[in-house]
């Protein structure tokens, strides 16, 4: 079993806890207690690679230093803002740049993730915008709606488990005291 920790950050009320247990249990919930941290456990094949999962969902009031702490526990990333609430994509910027300050690296595996697609009536994000942030942020990015697409959350999911391992062989390959 491979070892992943995966940390989930954004603004409040962006789907990053419905995205967890979306991806642990299949089910959507749509309301939940935004002031626990969580962490969820699974096991997944991934790429013939068995993996034990941990999913850190930190409380949105959580403190710089207890952050800074889930960033350093943390080997990969998913960004999270809602499509419908454009404050929630300007706060993207300042977690990637907290997280490459904290991980001292500017290669860190992460994947935006801009939720809440199936509210398009609401839509204060372009595709194009988040695609650009990500380009900018230099990171993966998918849009999708947690509600109504399991199989997009889990293919997000899975493609920062694979950048993590990715990432984990080149850094034994490269330096092996990374």
């Amino acid at each position: 079993m491979v070892p992943v920790k995966l940390l989930i950050l954004g603004a409040q009320n962006t789907g990053k806890t419905a995205l967890c247990v979306r991806f642990v249990t299949r089910r959507f919930i749509g309301d939940y207690d935004h002031k626990k941290e969580v962490t969820y456990r699974c096991s997944r094949v991934v790429d013939q690679d068995s993996v034990d999962l941990e999913i850190l969902d930190v409380a949105c009031k959580s403190s710089v230093a207890s952050l800074e702490s889930s960033i350093r526990w943390a080997d990969g990333f998913l960004l999270l803002y809602s499509i419908t609430q454009r404050f929630t994509f300007l706060e993207v910027p300042r977690l990637k740049k907290l997280i490459e300050q904290t991980k001292q690296s500017l290669v860190v595996p992460t994947v935006l993730v801009a939720n809440k697609a199936d509210l398009e009536i609401g839509r204060e994000v372009t595709t194009e915008e988040g695609q650009r942030l990500a380009k900018d942020l230099r990171c993966a990015f998918r849009e999708l709606s947690v509600a109504e697409a399991f199989l997009a959350v889990e293919a997000a999911v899975l493609q920062l488990i694979r950048l993590v391992l990715i990432s984990s062989v080149l850094c034994l390959t490269v330096a092996p005291t990374c």
